[in-house]
């Protein structure tokens, strides 16, 4: 009898100890896990950006390898998500701390008619000096706009600004290795974004 009690203690006790165990794994796979959006398995390899920036500076993604990038495309006279997102972007940066050296943050101009070089360059300025505001000739804008997405159109407005420019809200996260790896809703948090990325610079 006593020997009986002695193994149903050791049982209960590695009962206890397997689902502490478990428990354990799942927090640590739910930590690894992304909170954006996974492209999938294989990632593609991401469309390679071609513009410049305000100072003439090209910018090719594909000469980027090493550097976790996040795109984003926007314009300067956006009165909402474009504004927003930037500030989201400054808030992953100071989350970062050091690790912010090895991201790459990217606002793509939708409006290249307002905006030029010296726009975006002050506009990013705003928000960080760190930033790259990008912008090129319309046939290297638009397909980036095509290659991200952008789903651009422009809207006649009765007010001063003449027009808006509606576009996608998402913003899109390529690896060290050049491939798109996640995208993040406009809801998503910074907290979760500098999550993700903490992931993807591990790698």
């Amino acid at each position: 009898m006593k020997n009986t009690r002695i193994w149903l203690i050791g049982a209960g006790a590695l009962l206890v100890a397997t689902s502490v165990f478990f428990l354990g794994l799942q927090a640590f796979e739910a930590q690894k896990s992304f909170r954006g959006s996974a492209i999938g398995t294989p990632a593609p390899l991401a469309y390679d950006l071609n513009l410049q920036e305000a100072d003439g500076t090209p910018y090719r993604l594909s000469q980027r390898r090493g550097q976790v990038v996040l795109i984003y495309l926007g314009y300067t006279n956006c009165p909402d998500y474009c504004p927003a997102t930037l500030a989201k972007f400054k808030q992953i940066a100071d989350a970062l701390g050091e690790e912010a050296a090895g991201v790459d943050f990217i606002f793509v101009t939708v409006d290249p008619e307002r905006d030029t070089p010296d726009v975006i360059a002050a506009y990013v300025d705003r928000f960080s000096p760190d930033f790259f505001g990008l912008t090129g000739d319309l046939p290297a804008l638009e397909n980036a706009w095509n290659g991200y997405g952008a789903g651009r159109f422009v809207q006649t407005v009765e007010s001063e600004i003449g027009y808006v420019v509606s576009h996608s809200t998402r913003t899109w996260v390529i690896d060290k290795e050049g491939l798109l790896r996640i995208t993040f809703p406009f809801e998503m948090t910074a907290t979760d974004m500098a999550h993700d990325l903490r992931l993807l610079l591990a790698e």
